[in-house]
């Protein structure tokens, strides 16, 4: 953590040169009242106060007032001005590498711990980088100049003085360590109470199709109910610190009192000095608090730092990034190829060989949890490349940018992945500069025209949190149009019509067939309607290739695709 903080220091040395050098103005001039009301009381007491001595003071008073007034503004708006862009600079480096991280990486974090590390924890680091830089420095500057000037006054008083202020700081310390404790507890707390939200909000329709809404609220309110006790017994441990500070205070005053009046009246010292000494005590009280906070605040920001480096080390298991880029996707190739998923037990898909060649339309059939998505995710590059040979044009897929394969790919996956935006915001992330005529066409490929003129706003329609505002069928067709947007290469439907009806499934392969004649397309789907176009198609079942070929041979072989063939057709019969 404080290489982190010094790097950040030594990249802004300028500014923080000027707030050190401010501050310690700062605090010099702190002692100037002090040491004129010495001299005033002193003068008073000698009855040598003259009008000219009375204006000098008050004029050298009032321009250290302002001094002082100046430099405080200037080091705690440049201080807390540079903590805030510390904590910018610190999201972006988290954002940054959670934008380029794959899917292992978010197995590994829950979204509501995510959102923690992101708001509590970077605002834990920016209160060390902020706050616990102006303890150190200025509490520091206090000290050093206060402490050396009561010495000099009496060193036997000043050391019964400040023998409180060390003692109230020892019993800070050791209440700022509970503190802490239950600092950390509540963080947790407030981690899975925010993952908890989340997940009501995403699952809010099935929720109610359950009549669970007077669980999850009894749930919630259990769980707030224990997060508000935490946020007690944090309140309970803060509100010990103000008598603490009353109690010790008190005796430092008295020891100040009592032995600056055993001195007065044995004449070492005068009464400007020991009212100078009640003062410098009484000054002494917010360095001394601030040193013991300062405690507390390092050991904070030492969590946050803890949390915020684990999102950032922790990687996604990928291998490292290929140096080649390629043009266009020619060919893909796998042979021999298996893959698992981290700490399964068997491999998700075995000994596939396929390829996939520029220009096809291939679908891949099977029953639900026959490997299907897991082979299409392989071309995504998602997860470590599995077992076996994976090659694109010719060249091993590792030494390929995984950024160049990206480019070239429209992927519509089986989960409808939508944002708080309108439709044709939606529908744009897949072309940034798209013209409106790219989105209309987008659209009517699609099959979405007549859904989006029945919306009350058309393409400004908001449609809420993921989608919540509109039907599953809608929300598969506007992922399919920002996938056609794309004009990619490679366009993959990942069982993406399974929420359309038969005649609009119909009408999207049709357009599918017609836009994108000559590319490359890969359909997963139940539904054998869906690629009895297609110019080859593999049957998997138990994650293994049983069956492949053209839709006319794999009918004739009678296998499982006949079979399935044979169910659909009657069922769809059935329902005409």
């Amino acid at each position: 953590m404080f290489r982190l903080i010094f790097d950040y220091v030594k990249q802004h040395k300028w500014l923080y040169l000027l707030v050190a050098v401010t501050l310690i103005i700062y605090d010099a001039t702190l002692l100037v009242p002090t040491q004129i009301i010495q001299r005033m009381v002193d003068t008073l007491a000698s009855q040598g106060l003259t009008e000219s001595r009375l204006v000098q003071d008050m004029t050298v008073l009032f321009l250290v007032t302002l001094l002082n007034y100046a430099m405080a503004f200037i080091w705690h708006l440049k201080l807390f001005q540079a903590s805030v862009n510390f904590k910018f600079e610190m999201q972006q480096r988290a954002f940054r590498k959670m934008v380029v991280m794959r899917t292992p990486f978010y197995e590994k974090f829950r979204s509501g711990d995510i959102m923690t590390r992101f708001s509590t924890d970077v605002d834990g680091l920016m209160e060390m980088v902020g706050y616990g830089l102006m303890i150190v420095v200025y509490s520091g500057g206090m000290l050093a100049f206060i402490i050396p000037t009561m010495f000099l006054i009496d060193w036997k008083i000043s050391f019964w003085a400040i023998l409180p202020m060390l003692a109230m700081t020892v019993c800070i310390f050791f209440i700022g360590r509970k503190q802490d404790q239950a600092i950390e507890e509540n963080r947790d707390a407030v981690a899975a109470l925010n993952t908890e939200v989340l997940e009501v909000v995403e699952g809010i329709r099935v929720t109610r199709a359950y009549s669970k809404k007077a669980s999850q609220e009894a749930k919630f309110q259990e769980k707030t109910r224990r997060l508000a006790q935490g946020g007690n017994r944090i309140t309970s441990l803060q509100s010990l610190y103000n008598p603490l500070a009353t109690v010790f205070l008190a005796l430092s005053n008295a020891a100040v009192l009592l032995l600056g009046a055993q001195a007065l009246q044995n004449g070492d010292l005068s009464l400007g000095q020991v009212i100078a000494l009640q003062l410098y005590v009484s000054s002494l009280l917010e360095p001394f608090w601030t040193l013991a906070d300062f405690i507390l605040v390092y050991q904070t920001g030492k969590t946050s730092f803890e949390k915020l480096q684990e999102l950032i080390d922790t990687g996604d298991d990928l291998e490292v990034d290929g140096s080649r880029a390629i043009a266009e996707l020619a060919s893909i190739t796998f042979k021999d190829y298996s893959f698992s998923y981290p700490q399964a037990e068997r491999a998700s898909i075995s000994d596939i060989n396929w390829t996939l060649t520029a220009g096809q339309t291939v679908g891949i059939v099977g029953k639900t949890g026959s490997g299907k998505t897991t082979l299409v995710r392989q071309l995504l590059r998602q997860y470590p490349v599995g077992q076996g040979e994976f090659v694109i044009n010719g060249q091993p897929v590792l030494e390929i940018e995984r950024a160049s394969i990206e480019e070239k790919i429209g992927y519509v996956p089986q989960e409808h992945i939508l944002f708080s935006k309108s439709v044709g915001e939606n529908i744009a992330l897949g072309k940034l500069d798209s013209s409106p005529e790219d989105i209309e066409q987008a659209i009517a490929t699609a099959a979405f025209t007549k859904d989006l003129e029945r919306m009350s706003d058309g393409l400004e329609t908001m449609i809420g949190e993921r989608g919540v505002s509109i039907s599953g069928g809608q929300k598969q067709r506007i992922s399919i149009a920002r996938a056609f947007l794309r004009e990619p290469d490679l366009l993959i439907l990942d069982d993406s019509l399974s929420a359309v009806d038969a005649r609009t499934e119909r009408q999207i392969i049709q357009n599918i067939q017609k836009e994108r004649a000559g590319k490359t397309n890969v359909i997963v789907t139940h539904r054998l309607s869906a690629v009895n176009h297609a110019d080859w198609v593999l049957v998997l079942d138990e994650g293994r290739i049983v069956e492949e070929g053209r839709p006319a041979d794999l009918l004739a072989q009678e296998g499982w695709y006949y079979e399935q063939y044979q169910r659909q057709q009657s069922q769809e019969g059935g329902e005409e």
